[in-house]
Parts: C-alpha cells; structure tokens; sequence
C-alpha cells in the first residue's frame, strides 16, 4: 500500500527541526541552485561545477561516508550562494534516506552561534553542560558548519573546534563547511594552524563563484511577490 504522503512530509519536517535548518533554506533543492542567476561566466563554471559536485557528493554518500570525506564550500565574497548550496545537499540527504535505514542525525549551525550556544551552558542557570553540546556535535552523523572564520577566534575557542574535529576526523564524521576563507587563509585566523590541517583531510575543497548574488535573489522574490499582490 503505498504511503500516506501527509506522514512522510510530516517526518521530513521532523528531520529538518531537529537539524536546526533556518526556515529560509527548508525548500532549497540541489536542482534550484540556479547557475544562471550569475552574470559573470567564470561564476557561472564556477557554479555549475559546485552543483555538480553536490550532487555527485548525495548520489555517491555512501562512499564519502566510507572515505569520511565532507565538503568545504568557499569564497571571499559574503552572499555568493554558499549556505544555499550547504542547504541543498542536507534537504537532499534528508530526502533520499530509505525509511529502512537508521535515520541520518544531521546538524547544521553557524559556528559563532554554536559557540555561543554552548557559552551559554556557562552560566549557574542553565541545566545543560557544554560537555552535552560538543559530545552531540561530535557525534552527529553528518555537521554543517557555516561561516567558520567569521567567529572571534581565542584559544579555548580553537581548542573546542580541535577536539571536535579530531573526534569527526577520527570516526569519519561527514563534515560540511562554508567560509569566506580558503583552507590555508584559516591559518591567519587559527594561528596554532590545528584547524586547517585536520579540515583539509576531511573535505574535499569547493572554489564557489566570487559574485554576490544575496541581492539578486530578493529582488527576484520581490518580483514573484509583487506579482501576487497585483493580482
């Protein structure tokens, strides 16, 4: 008897809230990464290459699982499509788990807000150890890690990242990052040069286009909206 397809969006709903997905990338598919929104033709190889690869990286996740080899998604330039690509392979690997499977644990975070969430367990009033959070982000099948390198770097902060890549690098967590910083640029900003190394045997790197594209992107959802309202 074929589903019911209410129970399975329903489930699907579940796993993005427990990934702690931002609403606005819940619908973000791999095939709705346009390429064509981008006017320069480098950015547009660029971006075709990068929708290739994640797409190869859904179809072929059993063997990255093996490999433990994540992705790690860069570009100088803020707003160059990099989270909505990050987005589009999680709502993927979502989507394409057999229900007869253990079910993928799947956690996506900012990295200044994770450091902040687990700064948080600092004070008298919480009743969650910070030990809860790293373990569970240690742990979790696949991590994404948007941003890193926009957080304020200090020694217990690399320290924290350390220990909780070593454990992914280790066990052969998937890892998926963002950055507007290459690999080797994340030694500037991690000086004890921990993190670079260890993201550098986990990921295979991702050159996304150096074209801003944020904007573009509103004003396209303000046109289909304006299209609504004058209806």
């Amino acid at each position: 008897m074929e589903k019911c397809k209410c129970r399975e969006i329903k489930a699907l709903e579940r796993k993005l809230s427990a990934a702690q997905m931002p609403d606005e990338f819940k619908n973000i598919t791999i095939k709705s990464f346009d390429i064509n929104i981008y006017e320069q033709e480098e950015s547009r190889l660029r971006a075709a290459q990068a929708k290739r690869i994640a797409g190869n990286f859904v179809k072929k996740f059993d063997l990255m699982k093996e490999q433990g080899k994540g992705l790690y998604l860069y570009s100088s330039i803020k707003g160059s499509g990099k989270t909505r690509l990050a987005a589009g392979i999680l709502n993927a690997l979502l989507k394409t788990q057999d229900s007869n499977e253990q079910p993928l644990s799947i956690y996506y975070s900012p990295t200044a807000d994770l450091i902040g969430e687990i700064k948080k367990t600092f004070s008298e009033e919480s009743n969650i150890k910070s030990s809860d959070i790293i373990d569970s982000v240690k742990k979790v099948d696949v991590l994404i890690l948007d941003d890193i390198g926009v957080e304020k770097v200090t020694d217990w902060v690399e320290e924290t990242f350390t220990r909780i890549l070593d454990f992914r690098l280790q066990h052969q967590k998937i890892t998926i990052f963002t950055s507007n910083l290459s690999i080797d640029e994340l030694d500037d900003k991690y000086p004890q040069g921990r993190i670079s190394s260890r993201i550098e045997k986990m990921t295979y790197p991702v050159h996304m286009p150096e074209e801003k594209i944020r904007s573009k992107l509103a004003k396209q959802e303000n046109e289909n909206l304006l299209g609504l309202l004058l209806e």
